[in-house]
């Protein structure tokens, strides 16, 4: 992910750094970062019809299918000062069975730079069963859509 832009991403979120999230050591504290693309991941899902069942039993894919973040990892490659408008990002590196694995980035809105990078896997989950399932065919095409590419079996 090197020499990263914000127009390397399909789905990019902007917002402005609140003075709560700085930390006692004047930058925004690391935690934060894990918000930040989870706020670009839950666009992202959205944009490609991914975001059921929700807590309220409403099912957005059939059968109770719905995505589980597995695992998630950050690089922090510069310290987040305020103030600054900043945007996450979010784009998919692999579709697996079972998982799909997603890119993060958070940038400066204005002059581009790159802040944080890392990446989440999410896992296509039957929630009754709370068991891995295959990839919808119908979420694939919809990646591969948003992606402008097609993605190996």
């Amino acid at each position: 992910m090197a020499d990263l832009t914000p127009k390397d991403f399909p789905v990019v979120v902007p917002f402005t750094l609140h003075w709560s999230e700085m930390d006692a050591f004047g930058h925004a504290n690391n935690a934060r970062t894990f918000t930040w693309f989870e706020t670009a991941r839950i666009a992202y899902l959205a944009r490609i019809g991914m975001t059921g069942p929700s807590g309220a039993g409403e099912t957005r894919i059939q059968g109770g299918v719905g995505p589980i973040l597995k695992a998630t990892q950050a690089e922090y490659v510069r310290p987040v000062v305020f103030p600054v408008r900043l945007v996450a990002s979010a784009r998919v590196s692999r579709i697996g069975n079972t998982s799909v694995t997603l890119e993060h980035a958070v940038f400066g809105e204005e002059d581009g730079t790159l802040y944080t990078k890392g990446t989440a896997v999410i896992v296509t989950l039957d929630y009754v069963k709370n068991e891995p399932v295959p990839l919808p065919a119908p979420v694939r095409v919809a990646i591969e859509a948003l992606e402008g590419r097609t993605f190996g079996p």
